[in-house]
């Protein structure tokens, strides 16, 4: 909860992706780029800040 809400949007539809692909091939990408057309966005906040939300108190 503590994600900006484009991130937290992204995390859900990587899961939901998950239900048509269980994998990270090519098709599951194409769910995640048709449920979020800037995950990229997203996937780049994760990788700079994403340690980051363990470290909350």
């Amino acid at each position: 909860m503590l994600a900006p809400a484009h991130v937290l949007d992204y995390l859900a539809a990587h899961e939901i992706a998950h239900r048509l692909e269980m994998n990270h091939g090519a098709r599951y990408w194409a769910h995640v780029a048709r449920l979020r057309p800037d995950y990229e966005r997203s996937e780049a906040w994760l990788k700079a800040h994403g340690a980051t939300l363990h470290r909350y108190g």
